[in-house]
């Protein structure tokens, strides 16, 4: 995985001297994440802090998986000095806004997307990779589902296995083995 158009992977080095002009930039492309989020904080009296708009234009630049070390890393490295604490705030707030989901894998870990689109994921239960999967059908149905006492928000369908690598690897590691 890594930077596919111009849009930040967790998993790859980045050029962190462009990094904040063009979270800039992308801010500028989701003007509707921006309104919501400020809808939001005005509607439950919340101040409109920097850091708070600096941390939602670094998760628009996001076009995968992030956790918050991910994003504290990348603020850093900018140069833009913010705490962890203010992270985990900040990521809590634009999941209430619905513009982030938290999502909790096999990992000790919660990771993050942007709230934009409902698909599966396949978690590799060896490296522990996250991949997005389209699987409409089976995510539609799943989502059009009505329960007696509960209101789904959103769905979130994992597959866990193994991936190509992790399997190609353990086969080569039992040839070895024999010989």
């Amino acid at each position: 995985m890594g930077a596919i158009h111009g849009v930040l992977s967790c998993k790859m080095p980045i050029n962190m001297k462009n990094f904040i002009r063009m979270c800039n930039r992308c801010l500028e492309n989701h003007k509707e994440e921006e309104e919501k989020f400020i809808s939001f904080l005005r509607l439950r009296r919340l101040r409109k802090t920097p850091e708070r708009f600096e941390i939602l234009r670094c998760v628009l630049y996001y076009n995968d998986h992030f956790d918050v070390d991910c994003l504290y890393k990348a603020l850093e490295s900018s140069g833009y000095h913010v705490s962890r604490a203010t992270i985990y705030s900040t990521l809590e707030l634009l999941c209430s806004a619905g513009i982030v989901r938290r999502l909790l894998f096999d990992t000790h870990q919660a990771r993050y997307e942007r709230a934009s689109q409902t698909h599966s994921h396949l978690v590799c239960t060896e490296c522990g990779e996250i991949r997005e999967v389209d699987l409409e059908d089976i995510d539609g149905a799943l989502a059009n589902m009505k329960f007696s006492d509960f209101r789904a928000a959103y769905v979130s369908t994992c597959i866990y296995g193994v991936c190509e690598k992790c399997r190609k690897k353990s086969q080569k590691s039992s040839i070895h083995k024999i010989e």
